[in-house]
């Protein structure tokens, strides 16, 4: 369904493949995903922010069928899969993808999207969208430690406490780092703890660049 969107994630974005068309109606654009039969979806997993729900009333109310690719892929591996499939039009193809806001602009430079702006354009704010419509924050994501507390009985309070013998081999990230946004955020929340812990840095130093 080349004439649908893409929804961005954590610090979250809405894109829209090259492949898919800029300045329609909704029944034309409703007309148009429903001669196509399909929409190919990747890395929404059915457990995050409502997806599962979201994809069968998408599917019940228009009738589409959605092919759902990798549902675990991270960032990196959707703007992978674009790129991989610029010039194909079958199902591996995506039509929409849901990455962290920092592959927005990325991707829109090089050519992986298309504008499109949804009817609610107006109410976002301007510093989480882009002024031609290639991408928008959708939703964000607030970190937080996920503990379990059958193993561990007392819980971290604060990022130095992870430090602590008590806590040695029972931490990790949500991925890798290196493609996944949800993952890069913790490395980069833990980095700004740990400036402003350090007595010989103040805590402006700890500003994001």
């Amino acid at each position: 369904m080349k004439s649908f969107l893409k929804v961005l994630s954590v610090s979250a974005l809405l894109v829209v493949t090259a492949t898919a068309a800029s300045a329609q109606s909704m029944d034309k654009l409703i007309a148009d995903a429903k001669a196509e039969g399909m929409l190919t979806t990747i890395a929404l997993p059915h457990d995050w922010c409502g997806y599962g729900d979201l994809i069968a009333s998408f599917k019940a109310k228009y009738g589409i069928r959605v092919n759902e690719l990798n549902p675990d892929a991270g960032s990196a591996d959707e703007i992978e899969a674009i790129k991989a499939n610029r010039n194909n039009k079958g199902p591996q193809a995506p039509d929409v993808i849901d990455v962290g806001l920092a592959f927005g602009p990325s991707a829109k430079k090089e050519g992986l999207l298309q504008p499109y702006k949804v009817a609610t354009w107006a109410s976002i704010p301007d510093d989480a969208k882009d002024p031609e419509g290639y991408w928008y924050g959708d939703y964000y994501g607030v970190l937080a430690f996920q503990v379990n507390t059958d193993i561990i009985k007392e819980v971290p309070r604060d990022w130095s406490d992870l430090l602590k013998p008590a806590y040695k081999n029972a931490v990790a990230l949500a991925g890798d780092p290196r493609t996944s946004n949800q993952a890069i955020q913790g490395v980069y929340a833990a980095g700004l703890a740990l400036a402003n812990n350090d007595p010989a840095k103040p805590a402006s130093s700890s500003s994001a660049r």
